[in-house]
């Protein structure tokens, strides 16, 4: 058993005796204590324009939704106190891309099920509101099926407890209207409709508003050098001119790409290792994503107030949630189920065309 499976293993095995731990973490700082975490070069930063940059990305994109690494020891563990190591960011996505397995590659439909949120202000700027959304894609294997997207709005909610003391105090209001949108945007506090978007043209999926076909797919580089080379391409390609930070975009693309898309387990080995390899990836540790799961956290910081988390399951390789922050605009994406069926999707009664309006 190698060491990214002995820190795979490691916050789901029994606690081990102290005379382990003590030994392991002393192998592990020593083996570390000669690899300093690479220093983040001063990049260029971009302005925080949120409205912008979510036109580039796919369906899937936002409207689905730490200190540097180093060995250390906490105190873990009920009774007795067991000291437990705090995984560098380099050693969780390393452990994630070690887990990766292959999945049953088999199936008519590949979907993808997640809940989104976006927070915001109300009209008011009294307190933050975040409407969830929910969001599952069925991509079917033949050429020339329908592709379908079935949302549905959750409904909104004060973010913290202390927003919500703010509603309470502003008397509780069941539905808020932004003016200043085009067209006005209204948000409630109750579910909505259930509806379903279909798609022909196998170009529903996109990222950075390149279509991620599955003939675009299966050419994806397997090596970390040559998936950052292409990964580099599509951000150069989508901003243009627009001075980005490169090391924060790779984080944020292929954050996208290992959750939103069905790669094969080379690719998704590939991006994480890719990932590991950024300079400025730094560690959260263990993490609780906006769904309530517990999985290892790792970040990446762009321009000014703009950073994006990770959180993974070292366990099994799979990404549990992307949560972004760019300026006040705060935007998460947690992924429910990835995978291929022989399903079928459960279509609501309102269903439309991509683009056109939902009858």
């Amino acid at each position: 058993m190698d060491d990214l499976t002995l820190l795979r293993d490691l916050y789901d095995a029994p606690p081990p005796s102290r005379e382990v731990i003590y030994s392991g973490a002393a192998r592990l700082a020593a083996a570390y204590a000669q690899e300093a975490e690479p220093v983040r070069p001063v990049g260029r930063s971009r302005p925080a324009r949120r409205a912008a940059r979510a036109s580039r990305w796919g369906a899937f994109g936002v409207g689905l939704l730490g200190a540097a690494a180093a060995m250390a020891v906490v105190i873990g563990g009920s009774g007795t106190s067991e000291p437990k190591p705090i995984l560098s960011a380099s050693q969780i996505l390393l452990a994630a891309a070690n887990s990766v397995s292959t999945t049953p590659q088999d199936g008519k439909y590949w979907v993808l099920s997640g809940v989104s949120g976006h927070e915001r202000r109300d009209p008011t700027d009294a307190y933050t509101l975040r409407s969830n959304q929910s969001i599952e894609i069925w991509l079917p294997r033949a050429d020339g099926q329908q592709t379908w997207m079935i949302r549905q709005d959750l409904g909104v909610k004060p973010a913290t407890p202390k927003d919500d003391a703010a509603w309470r105090a502003a008397g509780s209001p069941a539905s808020w209207t932004f003016p200043d949108t085009t067209p006005a945007l209204t948000l409630k506090t109750g579910p909505g409709e259930r509806d379903a978007l279909r798609d022909t043209s196998g170009k529903m999926l996109s990222l950075l508003n390149t279509p991620m076909t599955p003939e675009t797919l299966s050419r994806l580089p397997t090596a970390p050098e040559g998936l950052r080379g292409y990964l580099e391409k599509l951000v150069t390609k989508a901003y243009g001119a627009e001075p980005v930070d490169m090391n924060a975009q790779l984080f944020e693309t292929g954050s996208r790409l290992i959750m939103s898309f069905p790669t094969s387990p080379e690719v998704r080995a590939a991006t994480y290792r890719m990932l590991a390899a950024l300079p400025g990836t730094t560690t959260q540790g263990a993490a609780t994503d906006p769904l309530g799961r517990v999985g290892q956290a790792v970040s990446q910081t762009g321009g000014p107030g703009e950073e994006y988390r990770l959180v993974v399951d070292t366990a099994t390789g799979q990404p549990l949630a992307l949560e972004s922050s760019i300026g006040q605009n705060r935007t998460f994406e947690a992924i429910k189920r990835a995978g291929w069926t022989d399903e079928e999707p459960d279509l609501p009664a309102r269903r439309a065309d991509v683009n056109r309006p939902t009858r």
